[in-house]
């Protein structure tokens, strides 16, 4: 009796062990030695390392830049073939959809862009004015519509379908051809056939988290100064490297309690919430500022980027070699390449019981709607100043810094104070929201296996909501956006290389279903 007891006893504790989600230890070590190999040297031999970045970045945006303009087109291409297709009502999964419309909206949209957004859309207009694409005089009227418009085009639909691609080529046979892992290999499954724990499948996997470690520490780069330089404007207390850090523990505490309460509790109300503060927030700039212009160069906007989109998009700039698209649209791209596949996860999870076509259209309209409305309230607010010589913010960029210009921009408005405390509120928000999903994600690809509504282990979410703030404070501490920037570019190279093999493979999987259905039928019928 005693001895069946304990045999049933050890047989639970068996299938227990088996049912929990095993760690990927060669992912797990992977990440963690190139963390810590780009990290340390960056905390222990700032300059070196800054110059030997600034060197790869050079070379990298030099020979593959045009691979990465090419990327991004090809992308979007592929992208509204299948929301617009033959495949485009192919449904991701069984049952109505898991999140409700609102909620899986803001979720991808909060995932997706992160609290760089708010730097960038506040500031990058004056970089552009100051350096202008396709050989415009600097500060001249055309400079201040390319101005307006190019960091738009780096945010709109070209951008999300770096994001829609992967997502597609993971959610597809995740749901539909039911392979049980979660990992950016699965969009390879055309290619792997069944070898998800090949030596293939194990460096894919190793590659996107190492270029999600340096895609979200660099995000994190841009906007830890910024959400520094806010509450420093709120409470007095002096800007420091302390302060910064300050600021990387509020966030990494924010997001690691809402990574451990999981999708449902956490990652959503979280999501939802930054939403309604962020569309405040918008609100309020654009009837305490100049509404009429804001109005009027939002559309104008709109209409200058829609009429360019084309030779923005395929512009590699070959005869006036300027520099704009080296450091501009290919940061831009490597960027979005590098987060592709962490977005790609995360949606494809929340996605369950919607049509390729929801997805696609989801992420190119509403990714894209969400990221102008901050280039046109925020980013116009101070480009309007700029322009009506109220106040030089170009100046104050060059003397003092970007975040520096966007403080005093808002500094003009009505309730100044309230407007920086609802930016500092958004900013820790998206922060958070993007690096707790960030976090969710790498302990997926860490971890063997997992069912469609599973979660890996808290304790695993956890370990990554910490390890991945070590990046950014070495960005930080070795001298901050540039340094960031070239970061991104890096780590983006090896997976850019493996976005077209799964994007074809994606197709090629689509249309041997496809045929292999239409067979079935035919044989059903006779």
């Amino acid at each position: 009796m005693l001895s069946s007891t304990f045999g049933s006893y050890n047989t639970i504790k068996k299938d227990a062990m088996a049912m929990t989600p095993r760690v990927d230890r060669f992912n797990f070590s992977l990440t963690i030695a190139v963390l810590l190999g780009i990290s340390l040297p960056l905390l222990f031999f700032p300059d070196a390392s800054a110059q030997l970045l600034k060197t790869a970045y050079a070379w990298i945006g030099q020979t593959f830049g045009w691979f990465y303009i090419l990327t991004g087109a090809t992308a979007l291409g592929v992208s509204l073939y299948l929301a617009f297709g033959p495949h485009s009502a192919i449904r991701l999964g069984e049952g109505p959809p898991e999140f409700s419309f609102p909620s899986w909206a803001s979720m991808l949209f909060a995932a997706g862009i992160g609290a760089g957004l708010m730097y960038w859309s506040g500031i990058e207009w004056a970089h552009y004015a100051a350096a202008p694409p396709f050989g415009a005089e600097p500060k001249s009227p055309e400079a201040y519509q390319w101005a307006a418009s190019y960091g738009m085009h780096h945010w709109g639909i070209v951008a999300w379908a770096l994001y829609c691609l992967p997502t597609l080529a993971i959610a597809y046979p995740f749901y539909v051809r039911r392979v049980p892992y979660l990992k950016y290999s699965t969009a390879a499954d055309y290619w792997l056939k069944g070898r998800q724990n090949s030596w293939a499948a194990k460096l894919m996997d190793g590659m996107f988290m190492v270029a999600l470690i340096g895609g979200a520490g660099s995000s994190l780069g841009f906007s830890t100064p910024l959400i520094a330089a806010l509450i420093s404007r709120l409470t007095g207390i002096p800007e420091s490297f302390g302060l910064e850090m300050a600021v990387v523990i509020l966030c990494v505490a924010i997001f690691s309690t809402s990574v451990a309460m999981g999708l449902g509790r956490g990652i959503r109300r979280l999501s939802d919430l930054n939403m309604i503060v962020a569309l405040v927030l918008l609100v309020a700039i654009l009837f305490a500022g100049d509404t009429l212009f804001l109005l009027r160069m939002a559309i104008n906007s709109v209409g200058h980027m829609l009429q360019n989109t084309i030779a923005m998009t395929f512009w590699t700039d070959p005869i006036g070699r300027s520099g704009f698209v080296e450091d501009w649209t290919i940061f831009y791209w490597a960027w979005w390449v590098s987060y592709g596949p962490f977005v790609g996860l995360f949606v494809s999870r929340i996605s369950r019981g919607r049509t390729i076509r929801e997805v696609v259209l989801g992420m190119l309209i509403l990714g894209s709607l969400g990221c102008w409305l901050f280039y046109m309230l925020l980013g116009n607010h101070s480009l309007g100043l700029q322009v009506q010589g109220k106040l030089d913010v170009m100046a104050v960029m060059e003397s003092s810094g970007g975040n520096a210009a966007i403080i005093a921009g808002l500094d003009t408005l009505p309730l100044a104070g309230l407007i920086i405390g609802l930016l500092c509120f958004v900013s820790v928000i998206f922060c958070a929201t993007t690096y707790d999903s960030a976090s969710y994600t790498l302990a997926t690809s860490a971890t063997e296996q997992l069912h469609p509504s599973e979660d890996p282990p808290r304790w695993h979410r956890l370990f990554w909501a910490i390890a991945v703030a070590i990046l950014p404070i070495a960005l930080m501490y070795a001298g901050g956006i540039r340094e960031a920037q070239t970061a991104v570019l890096v780590v983006s190279l090896p997976l850019v290389l493996t976005l077209w093999p799964a994007g074809y493979g994606l197709l090629k999987s689509l249309q041997v279903d496809r045929q292999s259905k239409e067979a079935t039928e035919s044989q059903g019928e006779a």
